[in-house]
């Protein structure tokens, strides 16, 4: 009994000080987009538990397809005047395994600074009589990513 209330409060401890750094979820390129093209900039303003707060943007692209890889560029830039520790986080399924799986990339920026994440989904094969592009094979597999920011 001993061993599951540890763990209980494990879990506990690690949502109260984690529970307010995710940032952006289900952060994917537009449907509308093209390989190589990134979004557009998108504005968040962090606020963290101390009362401070702290502008962010982002813009994701798809990179490009290698076999059945789709290779993704996850860019973040710090706004604001205080040093940010960042995550960027994905998720994925893969059809070939038949499960889920994801990357995590971390990284410290000072103001001003900005960091370009490759992050990648395996087993995103096409579907047999598709005419889909690659760009397009792509977005119809599961994908996300999320940004997650700490002081």
């Amino acid at each position: 009994m001993k061993m599951k209330q540890f763990i209980g409060a494990s879990i506990l401890v690690f949502i109260a000080v984690f529970s307010h750094a995710q940032v952006a979820s289900d952060i994917k390129p537009s449907a509308e987009g093209k390989m190589c093209e990134f979004t557009a900039w998108t504005p968040v303003e962090v606020s963290f538990d101390d009362g401070t707060k702290a502008p962010i943007e982002y813009r994701i692209r798809l990179a490009l397809r290698k076999g059945i890889g789709c290779h993704y560029d996850l860019e973040v830039v710090n706004k604001s005047d205080i040093k940010l520790n960042i995550r960027l986080k994905s998720s994925y399924y893969d059809k070939l395994v038949k499960s889920n799986f994801g990357d995590e990339i971390k990284e410290t920026l000072k103001p001003g600074k900005g960091v370009v994440g490759r992050l990648v989904a395996q087993g995103c094969k096409k579907d047999k009589g598709s005419d889909l592009d690659d760009y397009a094979s792509c977005l119809a597999c599961e994908f996300g990513a999320s940004i997650y920011v700490s002081k």
